[in-house]
């Protein structure tokens, strides 16, 4: 069976809410949304789109309510400095499992960390803080899946293979996987046909992106093609926008890789 084809919400080439969850329906894609930690999920739920995941998104942003320059590192993760920020980061994750579960999303996305102030002995405290949200998850039957970032993004915890090991050694496979994004691997200076031809952790998703958040070019049909592991999810997400006629093309190209030959 083919991976679930899914696009980020906020990527898709459309200016409303409703012209995105439009778009996505008459391409027949899931979705992957963001939860900012006040998610409306009534959009969501009166479309009959399937939502493939739900991204814990405060986790690697600012915290909403800090705009101002001093505060740019008030955003709550398992390796902040402050404590209270790391207890934030954990009723955020609860909150996106309970959010995930109304919306009947599988899975999760989380990452350890984000930006340059992060605790001392990182593997440890990601170890601490991932092993506390797995009873909820295993009661809600949802994934959580970490994702590496690119060195840009986060100090600590952006090797692949050590976020590979932190799922290995939380030993419930049940509950956690390794989410990769090509370009967070791009942007850590990987040649992706020869890192993902050797990649050994279980990995729910491979998220499609460029470097520097443009969308993925159309020549991932050979490296796609040779994969070792076919993941549950392949997601599109970019930061950089793609017009309405590259998006329709790049959808071709992906589900191309996958159709009978």
């Amino acid at each position: 069976m083919p991976p679930i084809l899914a696009y980020n919400e906020s990527s898709l080439p459309a200016p409303s809410l409703g012209e995105r969850l439009q778009l996505a329906a008459e391409q027949h894609l899931a979705l992957e949304i963001a939860n900012h930690g006040n998610l409306d999920l009534a959009p969501y739920l009166k479309r009959n789109i399937p939502i493939a995941a739900v991204q814990a998104y405060a986790m690697h942003d600012v915290h909403p309510l800090h705009t101002n320059a001093r505060h740019r590192q008030h955003d709550v993760h398992p390796l902040h400095t402050n404590a209270r920020h790391r207890q934030q980061a954990l009723h955020h994750v609860y909150q996106t499992l309970e959010v995930a579960a109304q919306l009947q999303a599988p899975r999760i996305v989380t990452v350890c960390g984000f930006g340059t102030a992060v605790v001392d002995s990182p593997f440890e405290h990601c170890l601490d803080f991932f092993s506390r949200c797995a009873a909820q998850a295993k009661t809600l039957g949802i994934k959580i899946m970490i994702e590496p970032l690119s060195p840009r993004r986060c100090t600590a915890m952006t090797e692949p293979y050590r976020i590979g090991q932190l799922v290995e050694t939380l030993a419930e496979p049940e509950v956690f996987t390794t989410l990769l994004d090509t370009g967070h691997l791009l942007d850590s200076g990987y040649d992706l046909e020869a890192f993902l031809s050797n990649w050994p952790f279980p990995t729910e998703e491979l998220q499609l992106k460029g470097p520097n958040s443009s969308p993925p070019n159309f020549s991932l049909g050979q490296w796609l093609r040779q994969l070792p592991f076919q993941p549950a999810v392949l997601c599109v997400e970019h930061r950089q926008p793609i017009t309405l006629s590259g998006f329709n093309q790049l959808i071709s190209a992906i589900r191309l890789v996958f159709s009978p030959q």
